[in-house]
Formats: structure tokens, sequence, C-alpha cells
């Protein structure tokens, strides 16, 4: 993987002395910032390999299942413990450019404490055998965009969860339905389209800023996962390549 190789041992800066949650992922981001430069896959994304079977009836019920969120609901829309980090500063860039925080809804999300209902998919999360190791929590969660949901521009913040190590951190998406035109992901200029049902891929979330909506009529379904490499991960990413086949 092309985006392997990155500097992990830099220095966070204190998020309180930025008005932005998008300057302070900016500021250690080595993302090129350059429209001229025409990113493609594999450069900041990359799809490893793809699940054969049928979860149809599992993902139905999935997508009735979830719950709409926004900016401040995302982490914690369902225990509701507290805001999600440097929620104010997220908030804040949705303003500047005229947008209502509150009013944006970015997807329908679910993280269940337990998937016993969806064993189809929780085998097809569990195969990529991620760990919490006693350091941070293994989040499997659904993310179902329905027509006119939109999750904007942003980099992701996931140094906090192993900040001892952070290459070990890893976000791994399931695709559960074939790509339909107005289905959108975007990770910095690539668009990443014509997925389909099973295709799974992971992205640079250190660097690269990506954004995804959904303009089309039909539901846009997947899972994801957030967690530390083991071993297994780590051999099913070395040979990480579009043609391979996953079964569970």
């Amino acid at each position: 993987m092309k985006f392997a190789n990155v500097n992990w041992n830099k220095t966070l800066e204190d998020p309180d002395a930025y008005a932005s949650s998008w300057e302070w992922t900016v500021a250690h981001s080595d993302y090129h910032f350059d429209d001229t430069i025409q990113d493609k896959p594999g450069d900041w994304f990359e799809v490893i390999g793809r699940f054969e079977g049928d979860w149809q009836e599992e993902r139905d019920r999935l997508v009735q299942a979830c719950h709409p969120v926004n900016w401040a609901t995302r982490k914690h829309f369902a225990q509701k413990k507290k805001d999600p980090e440097m929620l104010t500063q997220e908030e804040y860039d949705i303003q500047q450019s005229g947008g209502d925080p509150k009013g944006l809804i970015l997807t329908n999300k679910n993280s269940f404490s337990q998937w016993d209902e969806y064993p189809k998919l929780q085998a097809m999360m569990d195969y990529f055998a991620l760990t919490t190791d006693g350091v941070s929590l293994v989040k499997q969660q659904a993310h179902v965009q329905m027509t006119g949901q939109m999750f904007n521009m942003h980099i992701d913040k996931l140094w906090d969860r192993c900040p001892e190590d952070p290459e070990r951190v890893v976000r791994i998406t399931i695709m559960l339905d074939d790509w339909q035109p107005g289905h959108f992901y975007m990770y910095g200029n690539c668009m990443y389209d014509k997925w389909r049902a099973g295709d799974v891929h992971i992205f640079d979330w250190k660097n690269v800023p990506h954004c995804t909506a959904n303009a089309s009529s039909h539901p846009r379904a997947v899972l994801q996962m957030t967690g530390l490499k083991t071993e297994r991960t780590r051999e099913i990413l070395a040979k990480s390549n579009k043609d391979n086949i996953f079964t569970i």
C-alpha cells in the first residue's frame, strides 16, 4: 500500500488553539491539498478484496434499524455520555460555509452492543480480527446514507485510539450494496465509485480528506470497523488486492 509509509511520530497541537476542526486536521496531514494533482485508487485508499455471499435480508433489517445522526450525535447518539471530541470546531466549519450543523444529517448510523441478530454481517466484520488489546475499543458500526444525506469533507481524528502507537489503528469499510448512480465516496479528489456489494476498502485516515453523499433513490449501506491491527489483520493487508475473495 502506497500510503503505509507515513510519519507516525507527530506531535499533536492543542485543539483548543484552533477554531476550526478542518484547520487542526490539515495541520497534521501529509495530503498535498493541490487540486491540480489527480489522485488515484491506491494513493489514499485501496480496495483490499471482496466478500461473496447473500446478506440481503440482514442488510435490509439493518437499514431499518439505523438512526439519523448529525455531528453532535454521531459518536454518542445511543448512550449520550459526552459530546464528541472537538464538536465545537466541527460545527464551526459547517457554520462558516453557511450550513446548519444541527440540521445537517450526515448518515443513519448504529453501533450495536452485540450483533447477534446479524450473524453474516458480524462474521464479515470479525474476519479482519481487529483487537482492543486493552488500549481501545473495536468499533463495529453501520453507516446507511438515505437520499439527501451528506457527510461533509473532513479528515478523521483517530490518533487517540492508540496514542502510544497510532500506526496500529485501522479503519475498514465493507460495502453492502452495489454502487448506484448518485452514490458518492471521495478520497482526496478521487471519486470512488462502481463498487460491488462486498467490496472492502481501507484509507489513509490520518491524512486524506474524504466525504460521502447519496443523491440516488437507493439507500447506501456500509459496515465500518475501527480498531487495532493484529497479526492476522496485517497479513490480510499485506496481501491486499481488489481481486481477493474473502469467505466466511
